[in-house]
C-alpha cells in the first residue's frame, strides 16, 4: 500500500457524499480519481436518473486490473450496486454504509456481504467514469447490522480441545469399541455416517424347540441383528462379516455337497428362506439384509416364524439383518461383526441442497385391494400432480380429507390412499425430490448434522452458508500422496466414518466429524459457516497503527496492541493420537507423531528428552494415515507458533471471521516487522469495537 493512499482511510460515511467531509461509495472513487489520477477539469459526479442504466463497463477481468481501475459490484439479489477503486496489489478503497473508509485485501470480505464484481473502468475513460459514477443506485447504503458478526454460536472445534478426551462407548451396546452384540429391546440404534464396522443389537431370537428331535430342521433358529437406525448402502461381506470371529464362508456353518457356509440373501420364497432348500443343499443357514429402504410388505420368513405380536413394524427405516442358522447348537455366544456403509447424505451445492425431479413415474400393481405404493426415491419435497386413470388426486389436508385424496410420507417416499385404486389402474406421479448419495466426507457429514429433522438439529438450509460447505467438501475430497510410517498412500485428504451415539448431544458429534477434519464451525452474518484450517489461505486484511485503536488511560493513549509470548511449558512436540482403526474393527488404535528436532532443543530445560506430550480422541478417524496427517498437523502448529497477538480495531463492519488469515504491521510486534496471523476469535467490547486474537500463521504445517 502506498503511503499517499492511508489519507484515504478513515473518512466518514455521508449518503450522497463528495467531500471528505461525509461521502458514499460513488464519492470516494472520484475523490480518489480526482486527486490521484488527475480528473479535476470534469464535474462532480451527482445522482443523474437519465444516466442509470446506459453507461457500459467492461467485463470484471482481475488479470487486466491496473492501478486506478474502477470497479463496480452488484448484490446477490440484484438491487444495490457498488463501487471500489483498485490500487494494486490485490488492494481495494472502499466504503460501506455506516462505516468509514479503508482499504481491504482482495475481494473475499465483499463477497461474504453478497456483493460480486462483474464490471470496470480505466480512469483514462474519464467520461465514461464519471457518467458510471452519477448512477443514482450506486452509494445505497450498506445495513452495518447485517454485517456484524454473531461469533461462535456453537463455539470453534479445535482438535486440542480437551472435551475431546472421554469420548467412548463404555457399555458395547453400539459396540466401536467393544463389538460385542448385544440384546436389548432399546431403540434407536446408531446412526452411521460413512463406512463404520459394528455388532448391533439382537432385539429378537426365536427359542428353540427343547423338544424337537436332533435333527437341523427341527432346531432352527432365527435372529435379528438390527446394525444401524438408517438404511444399509452396503454390507461389506466379504471383508468386514464375522459370526462368533469366524467368516459366514466358514464349513463349521455348512459342509455341504453343493455349498460351505452361510447363504448370503437367498430369494424369499418360503423354499429357499424359510426351509432351507438351496440348490443341491437342505438345511442351508443364510442371511438376509433389509436395508431399511422402507418396504410395504413385512419379509415372507418373519411373518411366518415370528410371534405375531413383535413389533415388526418398528423396524421401518432400520438396517438389520435375519440370520437362520437351522442348528441351535452353533447358535451359542452369538456375535457378529460386520462392516456397514451408512447413511445417505442429500447432496448440495452454492445454492443449496440438490432437487431432482421425477416426472410422470407410473405406479404399479393396483389390485383393488392394495393402497400404500412406494415411489422410487424418498426424501420427497413435494408433489406437483397425481393421477389415477383420468382422475387427479389431492394431498390430504384439514380441508380435504374424503374423496380424492392421498396420503403422502415424505420421508420413506409412499403416498397411501384412503380407498384402494382399481384393480389395474393407472397411476402416475410427478414429484420433487432431494438427491442423496453415501459419502465419506466430512463436509457433508457436518451438513447432515445441522440440517436433519431427526436425527441432527433441523436448520433449514438457508441457514447455512453453502460455499463454505462446497469449499470444505471439496477440500476434503481432494487428492493427496502423504509418507506415512506405512509408506506413500495416494486417496482424498479427510474423511470420515462415524457412528452417532443418540446419548450425546449433536454439538459433540459435529465436534467429532470437523475434527476429522481440522475444521471449525461457526455462526456468522446469520448463517452457519464451514473453515478448514490450510496452508492456502492469503491475508483478507491488512492492520497497521492506522486502524488499530489508542487505549485511554491514566498514562494517556496507547496502543491496544499486546504480543505475548506463549507459556511453552504446555507446547506439544508428542501426541498421541487414538483413532478407531477400519483394520481391526474399528478398535481404538494409537498413533504418535514426534518434532524429534524441538525435544532435543527443549531437553536442557524441560527434562524428559525434552519431550511435552498428550493424548488425543478422534472417533472419526479410522485410517492410520489420516491420523499421522492430523497429528504432524498439530504440532507443527503447537511449535512453530510462540506468541499471540491481540488488538483492537477502530474500523466498523469488517466481516472477518474466525480461522482468516490478516497480515499486521506494528512496532510492538515481536519479532519486528510485518506479520501473516491466524485470526483466534473476535469479540465486541463494550464501546462496540472488534476485538481480535490471532496467532502465528504457519502454512508449512498443513498438507
Amino acid at each position: 500500500m502506498r503511503a499517499t493512499d492511508e489519507v484515504y482511510c478513515g473518512l466518514p460515511w455521508k449518503a450522497g457524499g463528495r467531500s471528505r467531509a461525509g461521502l458514499d461509495c460513488a464519492g470516494l472513487a472520484w475523490l480518489w480519481l480526482r486527486e490521484q489520477a488527475g480528473l479535476p477539469s470534469l464535474p462532480i459526479p451527482q445522482s443523474d436518473a437519465q444516466a442509470c442504466g446506459k453507461v457500459g463497463v467492461d467485463p470484471f477481468d482481475p488479470a487486466r486490473l491496473v492501478r486506478g481501475d474502477i470497479v463496480f459490484l452488484s448484490a446477490s439479489e440484484g438491487r444495490r450496486r457498488h463501487v471500489m477503486v483498485y490500487l494494486g496489489w490485490n488492494q481495494y478503497l472502499n466504503i460501506l454504509g455506516g462505516c468509514e473508509s479503508r482499504i481491504e485485501n482482495g475481494l473475499t470480505l465483499m463477497r461474504r456481504l453478497k456483493f460480486e464484481p462483474y464490471g470496470q473502468l480505466p480512469p483514462k475513460d474519464a467520461e465514461r467514469v464519471c457518467a458510471a459514477l452519477a448512477d443514482p443506485v450506486l452509494g445505497d447504503p450498506v445495513d452495518v447490522v447485517l454485517i456484524v458478526l454473531a461469533l461462535l454460536a456453537m463455539g470453534l472445534s479445535y482438535a486440542l480441545q480437551p472435551s475431546l478426551a472421554g469420548f467412548k462407548n463404555r457399555n458395547g451396546r453400539y459396540s466401536q469399541d467393544q463389538l460385542v452384540t448385544q440384546k436389548n429391546p432399546e431403540i434407536p440404534l446408531p446412526d452411521l455416517l460413512g463406512s463404520v464396522v459394528v455388532a448391533g443389537n439382537s432385539v429378537y431370537q426365536q427359542l428353540p424347540d427343547r423338544g424337537a428331535t436332533a435333527t437341523a430342521s427341527a432346531q432352527k433358529l432365527n435372529q435379528v441383528i438390527v446394525l444401524c437406525s438408517s438404511p444399509a448402502e452396503l454390507i461389506d461381506y466379504k471383508l468386514g462379516l464375522q459370526i462368533k470371529g469366524m467368516s459366514w464362508e466358514d464349513k463349521f456353518w455348512k459342509d455341504g455337497s453343493s455349498f460351505d457356509g452361510i447363504y448370503i440373501n437367498p430369494d424369499q420364497t418360503k423354499d429357499d428362506a424359510v426351509s432351507g432348500n438351496i440348490l443341491d443343499d437342505t438345511a442351508v443357514p443364510s442371511i438376509s439384509l433389509y436395508d431399511g429402504a422402507h418396504a410395504i410388505s413385512v419379509p415372507v420368513d418373519i411373518r411366518a416364524q415370528y410371534d405375531r405380536t413383535f413389533p415388526v413394524y418398528g423396524f421401518s427405516g432400520c438396517s438389520y439383518l435375519v440370520f437362520r442358522m437351522m442348528d441351535s447348537t452353533k447358535f451359542s455366544a452369538f456375535n457378529v461383526t460386520c462392516r456397514t456403509k451408512g447413511r445417505r447424505c442429500r447432496t448440495f451445492d452454492t445454492s443449496g441442497f440438490v432437487r431432482a425431479t421425477a416426472t410422470a413415474e407410473s405406479l404399479a400393481g393396483a389390485d383393488g385391494a392394495k393402497v400404500r405404493f412406494k415411489l422410487a426415491h424418498d426424501d420427497i419435497e413435494a408433489v406437483s400432480s397425481l393421477t389415477v386413470g383420468v382422475t387427479a388426486y389431492s394431498q390430504i389436508s384439514s380441508a380435504a380429507q374424503t374423496g380424492n385424496v392421498y396420503q403422502l410420507n415424505k420421508t420413506k417416499g409412499f403416498v397411501e390412499f384412503i380407498t384402494a385404486p382399481a384393480n389395474a389402474s393407472t397411476i402416475t406421479i410427478t414429484y420433487t425430490y432431494f438427491v442423496r448419495a453415501w459419502t465419506r466426507n466430512p463436509g457433508s457429514h457436518a451438513v447432515y448434522l445441522l440440517t436433519e429433522p431427526s436425527r441432527g438439529k433441523g436448520f433449514d438450509e438457508s441457514r447455512l452458508d453453502w460455499a463454505s460447505a462446497v469449499d470444505l467438501r471439496d477440500y476434503c475430497d481432494a487428492s493427496i500422496t502423504f509418507n506415512s510410517t506405512n509408506g506413500f498412500t495416494t486417496g482424498p485428504r479427510y474423511v470420515c466414518n462415524y457412528a452417532l451415539d443418540d446419548r450425546k448431544p449433536i454439538q459433540d458429534h459435529l465436534r467429532a466429524i470437523l475434527d476429522s477434519c481440522n475444521a471449525l464451525c461457526f455462526f456468522s452474518g446469520g448463517k452457519f459457516v464451514f473453515k478448514a484450517r490450510t496452508g492456502t489461505e492469503s491475508s483478507v486484511f491488512s492492520f497497521s497503527p492506522s486502524n488499530i485503536l489508542l487505549d485511554q488511560n491514566e498514562q494517556g493513549q496507547e496502543s491496544s496492541f499486546e504480543a505475548t509470548l506463549v507459556d511453552r511449558t504446555s507446547k506439544l512436540n508428542r501426541v498421541k493420537l487414538l483413532y478407531h482403526s477400519d483394520q481391526a474393527l474399528q478398535a481404538e488404535t494409537e498413533v504418535i507423531v514426534d518434532d524429534e528436532d524441538n525435544q532435543r532443543a527443549r531437553a536442557p530445560r524441560v527434562g524428559n528428552n525434552g519431550i511435552v506430550d498428550d493424548n488425543l480422541k478422534f472417533p472419526s478417524v479410522t485410517t492410520q494415515d489420516q491420523a499421522e496427517r492430523l497429528g504432524y498437523m498439530l504440532v507443527q502448529e503447537q511449535v512453530s507458533s510462540n506468541w499471540q497477538y491481540k488488538w483492537t480495531t477502530n474500523i466498523r463492519g469488517l466481516a472477518l471471521q474466525p480461522g482468516d488469515i490478516v497480515d499486521v504491521t506494528h512496532p510492538s510486534l515481536f519479532p519486528v516487522g510485518a506479520r501473516v496471523l491466524r485470526i483466534e476469535t473476535l469479540e465486541y467490547d463494550e464501546s462496540d469495537h472488534l476485538q481480535i486474537t490471532a496467532s502465528e500463521y504457519v502454512p508449512s504445517a498443513y498438507i
